[in-house]
């Protein structure tokens, strides 16, 4: 027995050994605040090669530019800690985002926050294997709509790992993952955003771990026409999504201008999507929503969406709706709220629906949470009248378990 212990002993250490030399062998860029900042880092970002970190010590740095990086493999750039790197855009005078990452395969955003960004705060787009570990997006003062659009932005990527991070202020999402396949949000806040975590169009992504708070919406999970992949399967789990009240200020015409205040978890136009395990706490339209694109535009303009949410499966979540109701709504809000108010003297619910699929929709919960199905199709706008449904009964099925998302993320582990 002693020497077994001795053996695995020596295989410890020579696992460790292996670690310590591929740390070891990594080539080191390191990056110091300073006038020269911004020219170091997109130096940095054009020669970097293979196998190399790109360090920032701690520190505020000043950008005025974007800074950009494409086509690269097996890059980390890392900070000192989501509190002492700091990456300032508020002088931002060129480009679209604060740092953008293209056509990469094997990159590591880690331990820093940009604020301020002109336009969306870190990108990476085309790319494959993207890990962002303790990054930070903040947007300074009150969350207004000349802020960036988004947070973290991983979009048209595979193998998306987002764990420890945190959003603030963004006027669309503050943590968005959109045309991706196999991502996964967790352990992340994102609070004072219009959508705290969206999910758009994406195959396979779990959020669980997460707190959303004081955003418009807590989680979307949206499937839109006219882009380059349909979503579905999603597990949205072990969330803290509470306090979703704040007035909409994303800009007119965006998808997620029509999200209502007070919203927790909202399904549009999806499918095969489970939701369970969540504190849904004060979240004053609507805990759950599930609704369809047509209620929001009536003519798609894509031949082969679908516009229908089916297969969501809602079970074994806690709810409470103990908070204030916004009265500051966009227009279909507004009316769906007149309507609920005055059919029947109802009151928001924990779950609502738009009737508007002829999907699977199961829900399984002790006790059975407050449900509007609202019949969109038949309320009558011009004076918000129309015949609800509250019988949750009808949907007291089993829906599909959904396998969890697995992958190697690069620079982490599952």
């Amino acid at each position: 027995m002693k020497q077994l212990n001795l053996a695995l002993l020596v295989i410890f250490l020579l696992f460790l050994g292996a670690c310590d030399d591929e740390e070891d062998s990594r080539n080191r860029i390191v990056i110091s605040p300073g006038p020269d900042a911004q020219a170091e880092v997109q130096t940095a970002f054009i020669e970097v090669t293979p196998g190399t970190d790109i360090i920032f010590e701690a520190g505020t740095y000043n950008f005025t530019n974007q800074l950009s990086i494409d086509d690269k493999n097996d890059i980390r750039i890392i900070g000192a800690g989501r509190e002492e790197t700091i990456l300032n855009f508020s002088q931002q005078t060129d480009g679209g985002e604060g740092l953008l990452a293209t056509n990469c395969e094997n990159i590591l955003f880690q331990d820093f926050t940009i604020e301020d960004t002109e336009g969306d705060a870190l990108k990476a787009r085309d790319s494959d294997f993207v890990t962002f570990l303790n990054v930070g997006t903040v947007w300074s003062g009150t969350p207004g709509t000349d802020n960036g659009a988004y947070g973290l932005y991983p979009v048209l990527c595979t193998n998306v790992l987002i764990d420890g991070c945190y959003a603030y202020g963004a006027s669309d999402a503050g943590i968005y993952v959109g045309q991706t396949t196999n991502a996964v949000v967790r352990n992340s806040t994102a609070e004072g955003n219009v959508a705290g975590i969206e999910i758009e169009n994406t195959i396979n992504a779990d959020v669980y771990g997460n707190t959303a708070t004081d955003n418009t919406g807590g989680i979307l999970i949206f499937d839109l026409p006219g882009l380059s992949q349909y979503g579905n399967t999603c597990r949205v789990y072990n969330n803290t999504v509470s306090d979703n009240n704040r007035s909409n200020f994303a800009p007119e015409g965006n998808v997620v201008a029509e999200v209502p205040a007070g919203t927790g978890i909202m399904m549009l136009s999806t499918r095969k999507v489970e939701i369970f395990d969540n504190d849904l706490l004060d979240n004053m339209f609507a805990n759950i929503i599930a609704a369809s694109y047509l209620i929001i535009n009536d003519n798609p303009g894509d031949p082969d969406y679908v516009a229908f949410w089916n297969e969501i499966y809602i079970h074994d979540n806690t709810y409470s709706r103990n908070g204030t109701y916004n009265q500051n709504q966009n227009q279909t809000a507004m009316c769906i709220n007149t309507f609920i108010e005055t059919w029947n003297e109802l009151e928001q619910p924990d779950i609502l629906i738009d009737g508007i699929t002829g999907g699977a929709f199961c829900v399984q919960e002790t006790p059975t949470p407050s449900f509007i199905n609202v019949d969109a199709f038949n309320l009558d706008t011009s004076d918000c009248s129309g015949t609800a449904k509250t019988d949750l009964s009808i949907y007291d099925c089993v829906g599909e378990a959904l396998p969890a998302v697995s992958f190697d993320p690069y620079g982490s582990s599952l």
